[in-house]
């Protein structure tokens, strides 16, 4: 029985509720003095416990499709294929003079020892949306080729990596370390030069924004699409074009990246998502996004799905990873989108054959997503 299966979760619930009867029947039995009388109720209770627990962990797990399998579960090794695409085939923070969008934000996290121009560098800065008022934490990494000499004046194609649902940049750098693994991947010339940049869409917690212009309140889509950019460029050596700028997240950040890819083409030209939704959408957490009852509500709800845009509208001129497992809940919506698929888009299924929702998978993907991405990007000029 899978991890996910009800017939297990029933099963469990059902030795459960036998556990507990037979413990409230066999009480007046055990409540006699002495050591194993004494063991005996303590190993009643406790049993009938970890019942209620081991339940309660299954309809989790089944919520979230964490761990489909018990193999995701003990952390068996996966192999990323993918699918057939669809459509057509110095100082801490080396600011530009005069940059007041990016300002230096503490001591940069600790990544790997040795001098910037060998290894890169990681730098803490809070980039500022003049417009919105947002101003957010991110990590900037720079490559190592951002230091030498001989790409003094050379720009660079970058990365915007944008975390889940409630999760924030640090969990990302603790659980993936993007500039770590990127860092290897350029030094074995699997990848290109290119900086990255780490940040949250996560402006307004507990509350979720997914990451839209929500009516009355963030305006986290023209932050990240419109502000994020301009500041990384006042202060930054990188290419002008969408065909240089990539952006990417895992559960909803890449369902943001999908969003801004299929919403902003003249901004990312390269997008990738790993485990993320086909729609932006209101629930419990994110409250009213779209305003009041009405024509322009109804409008920004239809836009907000992705299959309806695709089947609709124009087309963006995009490339786009779309990773997911065989055995993920959200495999069938996947292939519906990829179904959708025409040109001038192009997309590219990254397939585990096993996997949930979690970090566990997410780090078997990012090393063939980096790759990926590399391969569409512009290289630095």
């Amino acid at each position: 029985m899978e991890l996910t299966s009800g017939a297990l979760l029933w099963t469990v619930l059902g030795i459960t509720v036998l556990v507990t009867a037979a413990t409230v029947w066999l009480w007046p039995r055990l409540a006699r003095s002495g050591r194993l009388f004494v063991l005996a109720r303590l190993g009643a209770l406790l049993t009938a416990q970890l019942g209620l627990v081991l339940a309660a962990a299954l309809m989790i797990n089944g919520y979230g499709d964490f761990y489909p399998t018990w193999g995701d579960l003990l952390g068996a090794d996966q192999q990323v294929t993918f699918g057939p695409s669809t459509g057509p085939s110095g100082d801490t923070l080396p600011l530009a003079h005069g940059s007041r969008l990016v300002r230096p934000d503490g001591a940069a996290p600790a990544f790997r020892s040795g001098p910037p121009s060998v290894v890169g560098q990681v730098s803490t800065v809070r980039l500022l949306g003049p417009r919105t008022g947002l101003r957010q934490q991110a990590y900037v990494y720079l490559p190592p080729q951002y230091f030498q000499p001989a790409y003094a004046h050379t720009s660079f194609p970058v990365v915007l990596m944008m975390t889940g649902f409630p999760g924030t940049i640090q969990t990302t750098l603790d659980r993936l370390n993007p500039p770590r693994q990127a860092s290897g991947l350029m030094a074995s010339g699997r990848m290109r030069p290119t900086v990255l940049v780490l940040i949250s869409q996560n402006v307004a917690l507990p509350r979720d924004t997914n990451c839209v212009d929500s009516v009355g309140g963030p305006r986290v889509e023209t932050y990240l699409t419109e502000e994020v950019p301009a500041a990384l460029r006042s202060a930054y050596r990188l290419l002008p074009g969408a065909d240089a700028w990539a952006v990417e997240g895992y559960s909803e950040g890449g369902t943001c990246a999908l969003a801004f890819g299929l919403r902003h083409p003249s901004v990312f030209g390269v997008v990738a998502d790993l485990g993320g939704d086909y729609g932006l959408y209101e629930n419990r957490q994110t409250g009213v996004l779209f305003g009041p009852p009405g024509p322009e509500r109804d409008r920004l709800v239809q836009e907000g799905d992705f299959g309806w845009r695709l089947a609709n509208l124009p087309a963006p001129p995009i490339s786009v990873l779309l990773g997911t497992s065989v055995r993920d809940r959200d495999y069938p919506a996947t292939k519906r989108f990829l179904s959708l698929v025409h040109a001038p888009m192009r997309a590219t299924p990254m397939l585990l054959a096993s996997g949930g929702h979690n970090f566990g998978t997410w780090a078997v993907e990012q090393a063939p997503m980096l790759e990926w991405i590399s391969e569409q990007l512009a290289g630095a000029r």
